[in-house]
């Protein structure tokens, strides 16, 4: 994902993006610290590449992930904002975002049943979204080695720059890109609590 993309995600909750080391205390200085760097990154955007204690910035967090799927994404991180604020003082932190196997993984630490139920909802909708361009139109799937979420439109482009540089392999379009069904999709197994 861009770089200007990615800073507009960790804008819309950057709390949720400060993954602090594990098995690390801060003590009062550093946590202090850590609240009042928050605020003026939030309001005075140059001071972004100031670091925090122990923790990692917000406005470098890397979303691992093409454009197509911000959408998606921005909605997801607002859901999980609004549900964090309606318990109080609750923060999600995410550990990672990217794309596997063609779809959304959105791998997060301590939060709700009804954040999980969101979090597999996107990433069963991003099957049916073009990971590059973000349409919804005639999406499949691109097996020419990595497996990507594509349109039609951006699969056809695709085929043409690999047969223009001669790296096809004697393979046909149909062999490299096809239709997705909704059968194809992957359900996440919800954990159960003991």
């Amino acid at each position: 994902m861009t770089k200007s993309n990615s800073v507009k995600l960790a804008e819309l909750y950057p709390e949720m993006f400060t993954w602090a080391e594990r098995g690390y205390k801060h003590n009062v200085l550093e946590s202090t610290y850590n609240k009042a760097l928050a605020f003026v990154h939030k309001h005075i955007k140059f001071t972004r590449s100031i670091g925090y204690i122990k923790q990692s910035n917000p406005y470098d967090y890397g979303f691992d992930i093409n454009d197509g799927w911000y959408k998606l994404v921005y909605e997801l991180i607002l859901k999980i904002r609004n549900n964090d604020q309606a318990k109080g003082k609750w923060v999600t932190k995410v550990t990672q975002c990217k794309e596997k196997f063609g779809g959304l993984r959105f791998y997060v630490t301590g939060t709700s049943d009804k954040n999980w139920d969101l979090i597999r909802e996107a990433e069963k909708k991003s099957y049916g979204v073009c990971e590059v361009t973000g349409s919804e139109v005639e999406v499949g799937v691109w097996n020419g080695g990595w497996i990507i979420t594509l349109c039609k439109k951006e699969a056809l482009s695709k085929f043409a720059k690999l047969s223009d540089a001669n790296e096809l392999n004697g393979k046909t379009f149909d062999e490299l890109w096809k239709p997705r069904e909704a059968s194809v999709t992957i359900e996440t197994p919800k954990k159960k609590r003991k």
